[in-house]
């Protein structure tokens, strides 16, 4: 099949779909599956703060290659439910979309997870939770907390209060995170009048209890310790793993973190299928 012809294949979409978590809320997805589907097949999803739509392009993708793809929002973000509160309740609510996808007719009962950045770093969260029918990660450009984000070398970064500010709502502010001349502005005058970083929220104009608890930890303490892997986790890995990031990627610090510290705990087998890919590229 050309690739013209693959890029006509019909799809479907199933919008607004609902998915229960184990408190309550429910997430809310966008579901794409190819037309012509004579049995169940694999889900590949991507859970992420920037709402489903932004993934529309790789809902058709990956449909007309033959896997349902599902783009979830996270909590309290775009038409889930709850408050968003970033980091915190991504182990567990991936942990509950992978079992609740497994579980649909159109699924296969294999379920993989996609995604870049924040939708890296709840990969390996939600891996940590060891959902029985999870079958494959490809985190892209993972944060991994206090390990290059919100910090670096327990250096805060300015940026951090920026992309709070993007994700604050329930749709993306991207016009207001794309005025450089405002976050510039604000950052040279926290700097120039010697204000204290936890001032920062203050000073945009979005005071933040995420960005609050975030500068009450200002190392690699059992709160950011407790949304990683820990080296019994990456001990316990068998699935198959594919780690992407690139060498001008601001993240690559921790997406290699995980790499790493899964070749040093892991077991051999599981280490043989932890591939690696670093390209020229940025974040």
């Amino acid at each position: 099949m050309t690739t013209i012809e693959n890029k006509m294949k019909p799809v479907d979409l199933r919008w607004g779909v609902k998915i229960p978590m184990r408190d309550g809320i429910q997430l809310n997805a966008t579901v794409y599956q190819p037309q012509d589907m004579p049995e169940p097949l694999p889900v590949i999803f991507t859970m992420s703060p920037y709402i489903a739509d932004s993934y529309h392009e790789w809902g058709m993708y990956f449909a007309r290659n033959g896997y349902v793809y599902a783009a979830v929002d996270v909590r309290g973000r775009g038409n889930s439910g709850g408050s968003f509160a970033p980091l915190d309740n991504d182990a567990q609510d991936g942990n509950d979309v992978v079992e609740w996808f497994a579980d649909q007719p159109w699924c296969n009962t294999k379920v993989g997870m996609w995604g870049g950045s924040y939708g890296g770093f709840n990969q390996w969260c939600t891996l940590k939770e060891f959902p029985p029918h999870l079958s494959t990660i490809i985190p892209v450009a993972a944060a991994y907390p206090a390990v290059d984000m919100p910090f670096y070398k327990n250096i805060y970064y300015a940026y951090e209060m920026q992309w709070l500010t993007l994700v604050s709502g329930k749709t993306p502010n991207a016009n207001l995170f794309g005025e450089f001349s405002f976050w510039t502005e604000k950052f040279t005058r926290m700097f120039k009048d010697h204000l204290p970083f936890k001032e920062l929220d203050e000073l945009v104009g979005n005071p933040s209890s995420h960005f609050q608890k975030n500068v009450a930890h200002p190392c690699d303490d059992a709160y950011w310790q407790s949304l990683a892997p820990t080296p019994e986790d990456f001990a316990k890995i068998r699935i198959p793993i594919l780690t992407v990031t690139g060498h001008y990627d601001g993240d690559q610090p921790g997406a290699l973190a995980y790499y790493n510290r899964h070749m040093q705990y892991g077991s051999e087998s599981a280490k043989e299928n932890h591939y690696l890919v670093i390209g020229p590229w940025d974040h």
